[in-house]
């Protein structure tokens, strides 16, 4: 099998976040001094995952490595480590947009987070068991609960109808990534063990997972990001009345 494709999106990951994280470092700048923090977190959460990315697509010794699949296996354990950092920074990120929004419940973040080390941990469990096992399955099931449980407080959070029509925008697309988004990775998942169950290719299986987690780690750290800065950024903006010398 050839492994140039996959070996091609580890290194498009590792470009992704490191523009990513340029991107909104530079656009800390622009922000007022109480929202920095929303960009400070967003630009952490992809240099975290560019480095991380980096020594995958070393791991997969792009570019034009003669590799097997045991080599993008093998970058499991990273992607891990990237998750159980990112995806808590992630949910603090959604924490600052709904304080803007004066929606942040006390303990509500603390919540998100303890829900989010359950998915990860049982998520990777899961993933490093045999496939169609029964312990598996009870890891992959307890990981998805904790998703859900992470989407009923994100919806359940009251947002004041009182807030910027840009700042509602916001929570309900980053509402959007962590339900569609973040449906990606268990998709992925699930399709290896459907591929691998039915004595399909398990190189074919790692490698379309592979790919599947690149794309929804640059969809949901990217996208996510943008998301947050730019209703930062236009909070930071004063809105100026139309009257002379009035400002709202």
């Amino acid at each position: 099998m050839d492994f140039s494709i996959v070996q091609s999106f580890f290194m498009l990951g590792f470009v992704a976040m490191a523009a990513g994280t340029f991107w909104f470092f530079m656009e800390r700048n622009d922000l007022k001094p109480e929202y920095r923090s929303v960009a400070s977190y967003a630009a952490v959460i992809t240099l975290v995952a560019a480095i991380l990315y980096y020594v995958m697509k070393d791991v997969v010794q792009f570019p034009g490595g003669d590799i097997t699949a045991a080599e993008v296996d093998a970058t499991l354990p990273l992607r891990y480590i990237d998750w159980l950092i990112t995806t808590p920074l992630l949910l603090v990120e959604f924490g600052l947009i709904l304080a803007i929004a004066g929606a942040v419940r006390r303990g509500f973040v603390a919540q998100l987070i303890v829900a989010d080390i359950i998915m990860i941990v049982f998520g990777y469990l899961g993933e490093i068991g045999v496939p169609g096992s029964a312990p598996n399955w009870i890891f992959f099931i307890i990981s998805v609960l904790a998703w859900l449980y992470i989407v009923y407080l994100i919806f359940t959070v009251k947002v004041p109808a009182g807030a910027p029509a840009h700042v509602r925008g916001a929570v309900q697309v980053m509402r959007l990534f962590v339900v569609i988004g973040w449906s990606i990775y268990p998709l992925g998942t699930a399709i290896q063990e459907f591929i691998e169950l039915g004595g399909g290719d398990a190189a074919v299986a790692i490698s379309i997972a592979a790919v599947i987690y690149v794309i929804a780690d640059v969809l949901n750290k990217v996208g996510f990001g943008l998301v947050a800065v730019r209703a930062a950024k236009k909070s930071s903006v004063d809105v100026v009345d139309a009257s002379p010398g009035g400002k709202l």
